[in-house]
């Protein structure tokens, strides 16, 4: 075999090992990303949940007030374990949202609590200092 077709052969294999481990890379980097983004949703999924279940416990907080409002003698567990409960699951939201913090590696505002980009100065909800 001639010596270049030979150094011509030889050019292309190390091509294609460079472009073969480039490609694993990459895809082992794309499989990580994707498995982060399944995390980020079910745990937007647990915060949606949480956010309906305190829907519920509100309406019937609004549900005591009104009939204390009418007249009605206040129910004996009262109002202030519906407020529990709701104190508890916005901690929980806080706290999921917080590890979707770190799976984006993104920063949470110490206003607000809303996500903000890893690079943000500011908020971009509320415009506070990060």
């Amino acid at each position: 075999m001639d010596e270049r077709v030979r150094e011509l052969l030889d050019r292309v294999r190390d091509t294609a090992v460079t472009v073969g481990q480039a490609a694993g890379v990459t895809a082992r980097q794309a499989g990580k990303c994707a498995g982060q983004m399944v995390d980020v949703a079910k745990l937007n999924m647990k915060i949606f949940d949480l956010k309906a279940e305190i829907n519920g416990l509100l309406r019937e907080v609004g549900s005591l007030v009104y009939d204390t409002h009418m007249g009605k003698e206040p129910q004996e567990d009262g109002i202030t374990p519906l407020l529990e409960q709701i104190d508890e699951k916005n901690e929980a939201i806080q706290a999921y949202k917080e590890q979707i913090a770190v799976l984006k590696k993104s920063k949470t505002c110490p206003g607000c609590g809303a996500v903000c980009g890893r690079d943000d100065k500011f908020c971009k909800e509320c415009g506070a200092q990060l």
